[in-house]
């Protein structure tokens, strides 16, 4: 393979092949996350399209910023990724996707990928402005020692700490009265543009917050494989969104790990509207929408220190958390 010589070199082995991911590879590595997440409980692999937008992603350039250990059967053994948004008006961050199949882990693949993803990923943000902070992240269960171990070894510390929530649809589902001069609403494609610029809006007080672009929302968000938008809802003062909850289900999902649930995947109030019930208005419109489809639970996850008080509000609806994730950074620039 062509490698750049300024990167850490693959290991000397015949063991495996390294190369850039290609779309072609889509199907082995969504296989791998599969299987990773049987091994570690983490439910983190999406589906096939997931997998397959990650190299439509204006963030990164699978030819220059991925790496995968294939075997010789053509399995994926191990992976690093780099994406690194260039739209930014707070930090310029690199992201680091780093996954090793449980079978491979023994091999020291996922020390090699970590070291691999991480000088790649100076190298990109080398090419970015300095008047920004830079810095890298990478996350993971916070059941997973060994790669917590990894990180902190390599320099990186944990900044946030994340629950994913789940309430059954059984516990019984209050309506929210709204005021007057308020009406909700299903999602429709009339009130895309402002429900994209109501997200950019309610989100910029969020930890790490950098504006969304719009086709970033119409890749990831409304164009997502999984999105309902039957299952979505706005909130309407006037002709103007002043809150949104949008609504993800994927039956491929639901049968794999063995549970019908939707997911309230991107929720959110904007700043004048907020401490008036609003989204809890919208997590019960969601969780009615998602019973009436035949579903057993409603999911999300949330930051643990949202300044929004979130976690509050789906704790006071019934949500409880069953999985932890934990976020780690290194900070490589700050201006002068």
């Amino acid at each position: 393979m062509s490698t750049n010589n300024h990167l850490p070199q693959p290991p000397n082995t015949t063991e495996y092949e390294f190369r850039p991911a290609r779309l072609e590879d889509a199907p082995a590595i969504h296989r791998t996350q599969i299987a990773i997440d049987a091994h570690d409980s983490r439910e983190w692999a999406g589906t096939l399209a997931d997998t397959e937008k990650n190299f439509e992603d204006p963030a990164t350039d699978a030819a220059t910023g991925s790496l995968i250990a294939l075997t010789p059967e053509s399995d994926v053994a191990a992976l690093g990724w780099v994406f690194a948004p260039k739209k930014v008006e707070n930090k310029h961050r690199a992201y680091l996707w780093l996954d090793v199949h449980p079978q491979h882990r023994a091999n020291g693949l996922k020390g090699f990928m970590l070291e691999w993803a991480e000088a790649r990923a100076r190298q990109i943000l080398a090419e970015r402005p300095l008047n920004l902070p830079h810095a890298i992240r990478s996350g993971c269960m916070d059941n997973d020692p060994y790669k917590i171990t990894m990180l902190e070894q390599h320099g990186y510390q944990p900044v946030r700490h994340f629950f994913t929530m789940r309430r059954d649809l059984d516990q019984p589902i209050a309506d929210v009265a709204l005021p007057p001069d308020v009406t909700i609403r299903p999602w429709g494609l009339d009130v895309d543009e402002r429900t994209f610029e109501a997200s950019n809006d309610a989100f910029q007080d969020h930890w790490g917050f950098e504006p969304e672009t719009k086709e970033i929302w119409d890749l990831f968000y409304t164009g997502s494989e999984s999105f309902r938008g039957d299952l979505s809802f706005v909130i309407m003062a006037g002709d103007k969104v002043v809150g949104f909850s949008l609504n993800y289900l994927s039956p491929e999902e639901n049968e794999r790990n063995g549970i019908q649930e939707a997911w309230v995947g991107e929720l959110a109030v904007r700043r004048p509207w907020r401490k008036r019930g609003f989204a809890t208005a919208l997590l019960n419109q969601s969780m009615h929408a998602f019973e009436a489809e035949g579903l057993d639970y409603a999911t999300l996850g949330v930051d643990t220190e949202n300044p929004t008080g979130a976690l509050g509000v789906y704790e006071r609806v019934g949500f409880a958390p069953v999985k932890r994730s934990i976020s780690f950074a290194k900070t490589i620039h700050e201006p002068q």
